[in-house]
């Protein structure tokens, strides 16, 4: 034991240690096995007597840190050339998407409180560099964060050592074990939190979900009557605007368009129309062979709400519009008139080819289902392109509508 303590001795107060601290500190961003934090509470428990000295250690340790965190902030940013492949698995869609909005709301809080979390800074670090975190921002903030990390770590690792100075492996035991219980202390706090977000945000879903449609359920219309022959047709594009779902229905050239459209076998109008709030937001990508420039797209996964309009209208319509949309002419029998009815709610279905593709299947009011259609790609998945006027001018209508009919404000996500 004398002998693994003279050894121990040695190694942390030769001047090599702020050597071992930095490069420790470098790695363990790039492989989390390396116990960078354990080895500096170590050398600043030493550091108690004077050798090594505890600024040079924070030094060591906080600039170590700062280069390891940079080259896993680039290899983020390499691997996001693939990104858009990886979305083909939901979970992972998910996850991303929850990244970005946490980075784009509090990116440098995130840098700074997941090196604090056991895992979080490798998370951090390189998801960072895949969601396109500025690096004079990612500097900056991981700069702090690296400084904190280091300070905290080495004042641990001084208070061991001077709490029993002459039994410094004890003191490299008190030290650690402050650490973990710290941050064990900071992960249950994290955990408990997390777990009260969810259950609110559970039970705010639900409010939220009967809320917007409540509407809906209060219109004077047979509902059980329609469940098996009618759809709630949410659109949340210019067919918000009732004059321009009308030239779906009944044909006719919406003002400012480029394309006359053929109408669908039943032009009768909708028979209700609501004002709604869907949870997402839209986004404009492509190019539009209707107005030119951009084409609005849904994306249910990034936060909203945008407003939305819900027309009461055959399974058949809905065939028919949804065709148009897709630049081609309705046809009888479509699979689509039964799929809306066969699939349960929150789900998606490809009826492509076409611009929106995915059909999507929100929720159901009495046994009627509520449905739109989208690209198969989200808001991050592509790069977005700028409306023409003659769409603004619709959408600005459309919006207009939704809001006078359900009393809701516009919400700036919505705006255009």
């Amino acid at each position: 034991m004398d002998l693994a303590l003279e050894l121990l001795t040695a190694s942390l107060t030769s001047p090599w240690v702020y050597l071992l601290i930095a490069l420790a500190a470098a790695l363990d961003s790039l492989v989390p096995i390396v116990p960078s934090e354990t080895l500096l509470i170590t050398a600043a428990t030493f550091a108690a007597t004077g050798q090594p000295h505890p600024a040079g250690l924070v030094l060591a340790a906080a600039s170590g840190a700062l280069l390891g965190d940079l080259a896993a902030h680039l290899v983020g940013r390499f691997a996001a050339t693939g990104i858009g492949r990886w979305r083909r698995w939901s979970r992972i869609e998910k996850l991303l998407d929850s990244a970005h909005t946490a980075f784009s709301r509090r990116g440098g809080t995130v840098l700074i409180a997941g090196r604090f979390v056991p895992g979080g800074r490798s998370l951090a670090t390189i998801g960072s560099g895949l969601l396109g975190f500025p690096i004079r921002s990612f500097l900056l903030w991981d700069g702090v964060g690296s400084l904190a990390w280091a300070l905290y770590s080495t004042g641990i690792g001084l208070i061991g050592g001077t709490l029993f100075e002459n039994r410094p492996l004890l003191g490299v035991a008190v030290g650690i074990g402050i650490a973990l219980a710290i941050t064990s202390s900071v992960e249950l706090a994290r955990r408990l939190q997390s777990m009260r977000r969810r259950r609110r945000t559970r039970s705010r879903r639900r409010t939220r979900s009967r809320s917007r449609f409540d509407n809906l359920r209060g219109r004077d219309v047979m509902m059980e009557r329609m469940s098996q022959t009618h759809v709630w047709y949410v659109s949340y594009g210019s067919n918000m605007a009732r004059d321009r779902l009308a030239c779906y229905l009944q044909g006719g050239r919406p003002p400012g368009a480029k394309v006359t459209y053929p109408g669908a076998r039943d032009s009768t109008l909708p028979q209700a129309e609501a004002g709604i709030e869907l949870p997402g937001t839209i986004y404009f990508a492509g190019e539009s062979k209707v107005w030119g420039g951009g084409m609005a797209f849904y994306d249910h996964s990034v936060p909203g709400p945008t407003p939305a309009k819900a027309y009461l209208i055959t399974a058949e319509q809905f065939a028919d519009v949804a065709a148009q949309e897709m630049n081609r002419p309705p046809e009888p029998d479509s699979p689509l008139e039964r799929l809306v009815f066969d699939l349960p709610s929150g789900s998606s279905h490809s009826v492509g080819p076409g611009g929106y593709e995915t059909l999507l299947v929100l929720d159901d009011v009495d046994g009627v289902p509520m449905v739109t259609f989208t690209a198969a790609h989200g808001s991050t998945d592509t790069e977005h392109t700028q409306p023409q006027e003659p769409y603004l001018a619709m959408l600005r209508t459309g919006t207009a509508e939704v809001r006078t009919a359900s009393g809701l404000p516009l919400p700036a996500a919505a705006q255009v």
